[in-house]
């Protein structure tokens, strides 16, 4: 980044802290929820290294959650040190929403968000994620209803629409506003793309422009500086929501926090950091989860194998190791052949099917 770019970003700093609802966030760039992946270990990693605002928990059904099944436990387990922290939740019916979000407030949990932008059909199916967007007065039923129940903030992850002909959300967004949502998040696709094609700006800032004063973020293919800068300078959104970016660079907010609120060169971890952070990753999921950890840990492999130096066959080992022993044997192997890597670009963006669902 030149001097002049780093000048550019720096005046940024100069913004107040943005507010949600009662919560002060310590930073605008915030960890969108993946499914399978933003569990209680990332987001603890993440945090550790720096930059990182609000973070939102994987999807939780809330009829699962309401059920107290051991599968939504481990998706909102938290720590005092992971804050500040959203629960997602979803349901078609809007009684078990409320419910949920109830729950939740009880609980203690700070934050809450509707997911209506999962394009999943298993979801949809449902009648929740995406689908919601289709009926408009259910939709805005539901956020008064939930907004009606609990005094801590709400917030509604949605897309652009279910289609192109379909672009709800600039009207969606204006309505919560008015029911008390206290922030939007707005993927830049519609339902029907998924996450094929590029992400539309100019559809995110119309959101952007439908509402009279609370935060919108936006999300989609934001992995760079560059790509958040442009983001923010091109939609007027007032923070950014990052998903797959950061499993490609899990330094991206420490960079941004440099570059933004420090007006620093972005600092770049030194090869025994990036190792570092592999086993404080997997050492955090092994507290929760135990031996397990070895299946869950496997699918990021394809995702940190180019940023963190690790070598094509010990990648590949490191998505079929079975034991807590053979991940640190892994390791140090790792360590001897750090930065022996032929490519540099993440096997997870190749096309197979190994590659995390964006439940947003």
């Amino acid at each position: 980044m030149s001097p002049a770019e780093t000048q550019a970003a720096a005046r940024t700093s100069t913004e107040p802290p943005l507010k949600i609802g009662s919560r002060t966030m310590p930073s605008r760039y915030f960890l969108a929820p993946l499914a399978g992946y933003t569990h209680l270990a990332f987001r603890t990693a993440l945090r550790e290294l720096g930059g990182l605002g609000l973070a939102t928990t994987d999807l939780v059904q809330a009829t699962m959650l309401l059920s107290g099944r051991p599968k939504s436990m481990e998706l909102i387990a938290t720590t005092p040190a992971d804050r500040p922290l959203s629960v997602q939740i979803f349901s078609g019916r809007p009684e078990e929403v409320v419910r949920a979000a109830k729950w939740l407030e009880d609980a203690g949990y700070e934050g809450v968000d509707i997911n209506m932008g999962c394009p999943m059909a298993k979801v949809n199916g449902q009648g929740g994620g995406a689908r919601l967007m289709c009926d408009t007065s259910g939709a805005t039923s539901l956020v008064a209803g939930v907004v009606n129940a609990v005094q801590i903030p709400v917030t509604v992850k949605m897309r652009l629409g279910w289609d192109a002909d379909n672009l709800t959300a600039p009207a969606l967004a204006r309505a919560f506003e008015q029911e008390g949502v206290a922030a939007i998040t707005i993927h830049g696709r519609t339902r029907q793309q998924g996450f094929h094609g590029s992400v539309d700006l100019e559809g995110i800032a119309a959101t952007v422009d439908a509402v009279d004063s609370i935060p919108v973020v936006g999300n989609g293919d934001v992995r760079t500086i560059e790509d958040a800068q442009h983001m923010r300078r091109v939609t007027g959104c007032a923070a950014i929501a990052i998903g797959r970016g950061a499993m490609l660079d899990p330094w991206l907010f420490r960079k941004l926090e440099d570059v933004v609120e420090r007006g620093e060169e972005p600092r770049e971890p030194a090869a025994e950091e990036q190792i570092d952070f592999l086993v404080r990753h997997f050492t955090l999921m092994t507290e929760q989860h135990g031996d397990y950890s070895c299946t869950l840990f496997r699918k990021f492999a394809g995702w940190y194998g180019a940023r963190l130096g690790i070598p094509e066959d010990l990648e590949d080992r490191l998505r079929r190791f079975t034991s807590i022993e053979e991940f640190h044997a892994i390791v140090e192997q790792i360590r001897e052949r750090h930065g022996e890597r032929t490519t540099t670009i993440a096997t997870a963006l190749v096309k197979v099917p190994n590659g995390p669902v964006e439940r947003w």
